[in-house]
């Protein structure tokens, strides 16, 4: 830009900062990548959150109920969890039964008579996070008189 006869270069600089830790701190941890709100293309990354460790389903009351209490511990970060069930195997095809979970347990409502359940937890972290599914839990069965709930 000229001025009265002289040339008047203006620079502007920026500052950036960035934060890095060493790849190899992060082995073997899985990556999501996806672009943030309203950044424009821009893309983070973080790791997903650990799944739940130690799901166990225990028989709630099995003398007088038909529901099994599901616990697992706490995931770091995790602001919700999810509970899901199977009813055909520890390996079956499991289908989301609770959501939005803000403890580190979770009790079943009525469960069906001559049925089998096994269960898995996921953590949640904020509404675009998700662990993978926790191991399953042991069997448990919900049998038509007392006791109605029995584990192996």
């Amino acid at each position: 830009m000229r001025l009265g006869g002289l040339l008047v270069v203006l620079v502007v600089s920026a500052a950036l900062s960035v934060g890095c830790t060493s790849v190899s701190a992060w082995a073997g941890t899985n990556w999501v990548v996806h672009p943030a709100t309203g950044s424009k293309g821009e893309a983070h990354a973080l790791a997903l959150p650990a799944a739940p460790a130690g799901p166990a389903a225990s028989c709630n009351a099995p003398a007088t109920s038909k529901t099994i209490k599901v616990t697992w511990s706490a995931v770091t970060h995790a602001t919700t969890y999810s509970v899901y069930d199977s009813t055909t195997s520890a390996t079956g095809t499991y289908s989301l039964i609770a959501s939005g979970v803000a403890t580190t347990s979770w009790t079943s409502g009525t469960l069906t008579s001559g049925t089998r359940y096994w269960f898995e937890v996921v953590a949640d972290v904020g509404s675009n996070w998700n662990s993978v599914k926790s191991a399953a839990t042991g069997s448990s069965l919900i049998n038509l008189l007392p006791p109605f709930c029995t584990q192996p």
